[in-house]
């Protein structure tokens, strides 16, 4: 999916590509929701999910939180009104959670550390009610992280919250904290030592073939 952008306006035009064997097939789609899309998705049974800027500019617009249904390629709004407004803050991750759209965000500052190892997330418990719930975990004091600066990159299907460096400053560790035991554990990923200083991207559930598409999102 992509988006038209001019300057830093919203967008009122986007196309969708689809995948076929021996076939790539661009077309526009309508959303009735001008808006620019900002910051990281997930696909939840179908259902994509971003945070957007509505109502001015990628700038200065209000942040919301927009969806894509793949399958009947309609956009949806999901407007987070007060209290829940740190829900979709700059500094949040969009996740899936038991199969439902949440967001986290570390607590006080916008990465995780020795210093700061607590969390908050909001969980939307009904896309028609729009209504969030909110709960603070710690990944536990001391020095667990190794005083490396740690974000979240998602969540896996065993509800455990995946954190990890941006840069690859020396040995590279994926740390998963288990938000049922409140327990955190540590895997250390070799082999990546001839691309130190680089920026690294850390995804939840790859997929390295695209002919599996179809069953992740649900068609």
């Amino acid at each position: 999916m992509t988006y038209a952008r001019v300057g830093n306006a919203v967008s009122k035009e986007h196309q969708v590509l689809t995948l076929e064997t021996g076939k790539l097939s661009w077309r526009m789609i309508e959303c009735g929701v001008p808006h620019f899309p900002h910051s990281n998705s997930v696909c939840i049974n179908g259902v994509l999910y971003y945070k957007a800027k509505l109502n001015g500019s990628c700038l200065t617009g209000d942040m919301m939180i927009m969806s894509f249904d793949v399958r009947s390629e309609k956009y949806s709004l999901i407007k987070v009104m007060e209290p829940f407004i740190d829900a979709v803050r700059h500094a949040t991750t969009l996740v899936n959670y038991n199969g439902k759209l949440a967001s986290i965000r570390e607590s006080e500052c916008s990465y995780f550390r020795r210093e700061n190892t607590s969390f908050e997330m909001w969980v939307l418990n009904d896309l028609m009610v729009q209504a969030y719930l909110q709960t603070a975990s710690d990944v536990g004091g001391g020095d667990v992280t190794g005083g490396v600066f740690l974000h979240c990159v998602g969540v896996t299907d065993s509800n455990e919250v995946v954190l990890a460096n941006h840069s690859l400053d020396g040995p590279f560790y994926v740390f998963y904290y288990c938000l049922e035991s409140e327990t955190i554990r540590r895997v250390e990923i070799q082999g990546l030592g001839a691309f130190r200083g680089f920026r690294v991207y850390t995804f939840v559930d790859h997929v390295e073939d695209v002919k599996l598409l179809k069953g992740v999102l649900g068609l």
